[in-house]
């Protein structure tokens, strides 16, 4: 008898969990309505708290380095070998957004100097600041720094 009550608060229990993550998040998603005619022009301002420029012990096997990265909804928007200054803000055109939610990432080699380093994105159309995150980060680790906006008719505002 007790291997039988014990199944069977196996099977209950597991039951649950399966439940649980079978169902979580789905009164959380999001309707996102993009109309093929609304495109808008953002600017894409980043500035760094670092300089990039090629890993010196990397092995060359024919790849080509990437010292900065920047992507728009995965799509490559911005790249060079050459790195950018510590400081000096970085500005990107990035025309025909359509209206919706969007993803910028910014990957980057910082050159290790022994201090945190830093990214701040900022997103901005017709001159308003859509969205801006400024992401921190330990001295010698790679930088992935992402940030989600919003285009529409009412600019990501509620």
């Amino acid at each position: 008898m007790k291997f039988i009550l014990t199944i069977a608060v196996w099977i209950v229990t597991a039951g649950i969990v399966f439940f649980f993550f079978a169902y979580r998040g789905t009164e959380r998603t999001e309707h996102v309505q993009t109309f093929a005619g609304e495109k808008r022009e953002v600017t894409i301002d980043i500035t760094t708290t670092f300089t990039t420029a090629k890993d010196p012990f990397a092995l060359d096997i024919g790849e080509k380095q990437r010292g900065f990265t920047v992507l728009l909804d995965g799509k490559k928007i911005y790249e060079t070998d050459s790195g950018v200054t510590k400081g000096v803000p970085l500005e990107l055109k990035a025309a025909g957004a359509a209206d919706g939610t969007h993803e910028i990432t910014v990957n980057a080699s910082p050159v290790s100097d022994g201090g945190t380093n830093a990214v701040r994105i900022r997103v901005l159309a017709d001159g308003n600041v859509l969205s801006e995150d400024t992401q921190w980060f330990d001295d010698g680790q790679e930088i992935v720094a992402a940030l989600r906006f919003e285009t529409g008719k009412n600019n990501g505002q509620q």
